[in-house]
């Protein structure tokens, strides 16, 4: 596949921030299936060149950007999830937070490395399914220990084994 373009998107919970690589331009589109439709039409109404040649890079923001990435999968548009501070060290450190900046940035990323960057590609949904719940999991067994290592020290302060700053 010979990549000519390169959209940056910076995903949100509520927006999707794209700029494409080429001209510089930038525009804010709701996080929904509507919004990438016209985030979809805005590019292609916005580049030269063809749809086979645009390529689509955004950051993995876990269920935000989950949604973009099976949009452009059942739209058959080639895409790559990127994490966060791959972009980050590549291109260096940046002072405050603007997501159209980002979204520029990562367009950049991507160009830069439009000869070796893989399309990604969207995992079977029982797959996906069963990475959310051990997610889950994960985050419950540890909030489990937090809470038993707090109710220990509960029952030392109340037996008056601690010290005097219980």
């Amino acid at each position: 596949m010979e990549i000519k373009e390169t959209i940056g998107i910076d995903v949100s919970k509520a927006t999707l921030d794209a700029s494409i690589h080429s001209n510089k331009r930038s525009a804010t589109f709701e996080n929904t299936e509507k919004g990438m439709s016209l985030m979809v039409k805005w590019v292609l109404a916005n580049t030269v060149h063809p749809r086979e040649m645009i390529f689509f890079a955004f950051e993995h923001t876990g269920l935000y950007s989950e949604r973009l990435s099976e949009f452009l999968s059942n739209n058959k548009l080639p895409f790559s999830i990127i994490p966060g501070l791959e972009i980050k060290r590549s291109l260096g450190i940046s002072r405050g937070k603007d997501d159209r900046v980002d979204a520029e940035k990562i367009a950049i990323y991507a160009y830069r490395l439009r000869e070796e960057i893989q399309p990604s590609q969207v995992a079977p949904k029982e797959i996906r399914t069963l990475k959310k719940l051990l997610s889950l999991r994960e985050r419950l067994v540890r909030q489990r220990a937090g809470y038993k290592a707090s109710l220990k020290e509960q029952k030392k302060c109340s037996e008056k084994k601690c010290p005097n700053y219980c």
